[in-house]
């Protein structure tokens, strides 16, 4: 439980952190196509930091399933997050082809989950 409380933890600073320096200051450094980038990469990987939170409250035997959708999450939100951070700061294009990888990360991530709550359903 403590390395998912621990990948919350840096998901919720690092999307704290950016979202901030995308609300007070980022316009004048980097531009508004950019802040945006940032604004978008800081809410997607604060939603998943609560997403990892939450699953630290599934039940021991659902050890699996906290570990696929949690890795999942984790480099989603990386890949994803991190390559607009990225591009925002260095102004690296070529970081774009990570952020969809991401994106489909953190989307596995929930269809895991979406496919064991309906599999638990049903079996109950």
């Amino acid at each position: 439980m403590g390395k998912w409380l621990a990948a919350a933890g840096f998901n919720g600073l690092c999307g704290v952190g950016f979202g901030a320096w995308a609300a007070h200051g980022a316009l004048a450094v980097i531009g508004a196509e950019a802040t945006e980038w940032v604004k978008t990469g800081a809410q997607y990987q604060l939603w998943h930091a609560a997403a990892l939170l939450a699953l630290i409250g599934l039940p021991p035997a659902w050890v699996k399933i906290r570990a696929w959708a949690g890795s999942c999450f984790c480099a989603g939100a990386l890949l994803f997050s991190g390559s607009l951070y990225g591009m925002a700061l260095v102004d690296w294009r070529g970081l774009a082809f990570v952020t969809p990888i991401g994106g489909l990360l953190m989307l596995l991530g929930w269809l895991i989950l979406l496919g064991f709550g309906l599999k638990t359903w049903r079996n109950a």
